[in-house]
């Protein structure tokens, strides 16, 4: 069992510095990358036709949706209603594979930062650090949300974080938004062990650790947060 995958799983939770040494031997990336597609795709299957028609409603009055002429918007609610199988499995699949290409993309990100920053390390090292924390919020994260959305029928109201303290129920608020990205407990648990992974992998302090992934990470968040602002 030592160093197996439910080893792993299990030192993820409870000793992820130990986790951790284990990925600087073997970082097997692409394990919890497959998890996370999995994971996300079910999600998504699961949850489309309560995400697809709360997501109409919510852009419907932003100002893209203010150029799609009454009758085109109303044809596609009623599609987002009643989803066919295959449209939720395919939606289900793209969006597990954009969930993974987002966690590479970010591990390559960190380890150019962490490199830069001192760190010894490689790429691949920085892939299996990232690729494992992931499995905090895209995993663990997106498992607890599942059964509170279909319980309450809503994506947008289920919120495991600040913005749940937010006032008023919008949202499409400039707060709710910043709040969404920046404030859910289980994306902080992740970053935490990600400067965990860094610091023992790259041999870097808590420190400079804690600057290379939380700097890249705020700016990376700022992008959809902003674009997000200027749609609505």
């Amino acid at each position: 069992m030592k160093n197996s995958l439910l080893q792993r799983l299990m030192d993820l939770v409870a000793f992820p510095s130990r986790l951790m040494d284990h990925v600087g031997e073997a970082p097997r990336f692409l394990i919890p990358g497959l998890l996370v597609v999995v994971i996300t795709g079910v999600f998504t299957y699961a949850t489309l036709p309560i995400s697809g028609p709360e997501q109409m409603e919510v852009m419907r009055d932003s100002k893209i949706s203010q150029l799609i002429p009454e009758d085109a918007w109303q044809q596609q609610y009623d599609q987002a209603m009643s989803p066919t199988p295959v449209k939720r499995a395919v939606q289900g699949v793209f969006s597990g594979l954009a969930a993974w290409a987002s966690i590479i993309i970010f591990g390559l990100i960190l380890g150019f930062f962490v490199r830069m920053g001192g760190g010894q390390g490689t790429m691949k090292q920085a892939l299996g650090v990232v690729s494992w924390a992931s499995l905090i919020p895209f995993g663990l994260g997106v498992l607890i949300k599942l059964p509170l959305v279909m319980m309450t029928e809503s994506v947008f109201s289920v919120t495991i974080g600040l913005a749940a303290f937010a006032p008023g129920d919008d949202p499409t608020s400039p707060l709710h938004q910043i709040l969404q990205s920046y404030g859910d407990f289980f994306t902080w648990w992740g970053l935490v062990i990600l400067v965990i992974g860094f610091s023992r992998v790259f041999k870097l302090s808590t420190r400079s650790a804690a600057v290379s992934v939380l700097l890249p990470w705020a700016l990376a968040t700022a992008v959809p947060v902003a674009i997000g602002l200027i749609v609505m």
